[in-house]
């Protein structure tokens, strides 16, 4: 039995849009953030952390987003998560840029535009937004670089880091992040977006 618990944040949605793409069967459990579910003592058994997303297996449980995709992957034997030592290493390496680097700026502008908003936490912090935007900036211009180069962020075939990373990338679209200085991320964005697994993923989250 796989059960994943989650509230709709982009953390979430990277492990639901790579379980949604490796097709996988499982069970989405809502926990609502803004009432402090997450913090009751009934999840926080499940988790030393207290945070989304979370992976039950069984009687078994995982937190951490890239953990738990490639755990998912691994599940099913899945193509999309390399037995090359070397090509799991790449796939775990953008995982990591995504999370700590490009990620975490993206995750700060959603925070400050969307989300302080939505849950009543003021005006956005201007010194947090324009550090954001500054560091998105270099990083993208990392990532266009090598796409350039890349159809995918590990090569030529696709991999769960694709599906993965999108769920950060998403983001630009609501923050007025433009991406048309970066043509080849821009590309790789449109492709990774059209994927039936994006559109399923969001269903369960409605």
């Amino acid at each position: 039995m796989l059960r994943i618990y989650g509230f709709p944040t982009q953390n979430t949605k990277k492990v639901l849009y790579v379980a949604e793409e490796l097709n996988t069967d499982y069970e989405f459990v809502l926990v609502d953030l803004a009432s402090g579910e997450q913090k009751k003592e009934e999840f926080s058994q499940k988790t030393p952390v207290g945070k989304v997303p979370l992976l039950q297996h069984d009687d078994r449980y995982l937190f951490e987003s890239g953990a738990i995709s490639c755990y998912l992957a691994e599940l099913v034997d899945s193509p999309l998560y390399p037995k090359d030592k070397y090509e799991r290493a790449v796939v775990h390496q953008w995982m990591d840029f995504f999370n700590i680097h490009l990620g975490r700026w993206f995750n700060s502008l959603y925070f400050n535009k969307v989300l302080r908003a939505q849950f009543a936490l003021g005006e956005p912090d201007p010194k947090e937004v324009d550090e954001a935007i500054k560091f998105a900036n270099q990083q993208c211009e990392i990532v266009d670089k090598h796409l350039g180069n890349n159809e995918y962020l590990t090569g030529s075939r696709l991999t769960i880091v694709d599906i993965f990373a999108n769920a950060s990338v998403e983001q630009s679209s609501v923050t007025d992040f433009s991406l048309d200085t970066y043509p080849n991320l821009k590309s790789w964005m449109e492709k990774t977006s059209k994927r039936d697994c994006i559109e399923r993923a969001l269903k369960r989250l409605e």
